[in-house]
């Protein structure tokens, strides 16, 4: 059996001492990669696949390699800033993340580990705004309606999942001249428009 780590997104994090307990165990998978335009400031698309056996693989496809976008962000930037830019991101998403536990209209869906934080408003703030009684399916509607608005002010751009049924938004920090400023301007603009949303009195 061919055994593969797919770590698409945070495994640009693990060129960090501090996060490299996260592939603990890595020695066992026959194959690991990582995208790098996901947090490691490269152009699409740049994937990243270390194998065991090279062999194995060339035998098993043809393979094209456009590792100079790679290249050039590693010459670029060089290790040490790079391994700077993704600690600092991190650090902005606990920020971020913090800000949302403080505003009881939302939740934390899942507990941030890297530079992503997926949040969403909470079922009981949409029951308590709206007097019709609120199922998952409302629930989903009025994040989705949350993510429009806020992607819509042209300011701020985030993404969205859907995992076991829940809608939530994702907020990944990950650019290269992103700051402490952008980040506190994300939350307000998030305020901002769940106070519009909120307002209405049917979904």
């Amino acid at each position: 059996m061919w055994v593969h780590v797919d770590a698409a997104y945070a495994g640009s994090a693990c060129i960090c001492l501090k996060f490299r307990q996260y592939i603990d165990g890595i020695e066992g998978a026959n194959s690991f990669s990582l995208n790098a335009q996901k947090w490691f400031f490269t152009a699409l698309d740049c994937c990243c696949l270390w194998v065991k056996n090279l062999s194995a693989l060339t035998k098993s496809m043809s393979t094209d390699f456009e590792a100079i976008k790679l290249w050039l962000v590693i010459r670029s930037y060089g290790l040490a800033n790079l391994r700077n830019f993704l600690i600092s991101h991190v650090k902005m998403a606990k920020c971020f993340e913090g800000l949302v536990r403080t505003d009881e209209r939302f939740e934390v869906v899942v507990p941030r580990n890297f530079a992503l934080v997926c949040f969403r408003i909470s079922p009981s703030t949409i029951s308590r705004a709206n007097p019709t009684p609120s199922d998952e399916k409302c629930v989903n509607k009025v994040n989705c309606k949350l993510l429009e608005a806020i992607n819509g002010s042209g300011r701020v751009y985030m993404s969205h999942a859907v995992v076991g049924g829940m809608y939530v938004l994702c907020c990944a920090i990950g650019a290269s001249l992103i700051e402490e400023k952008h980040e506190a301007m994300d939350w307000k603009v998030v305020q901002e428009h769940v106070d519009a949303i909120l307002s209405l009195t049917m979904y």
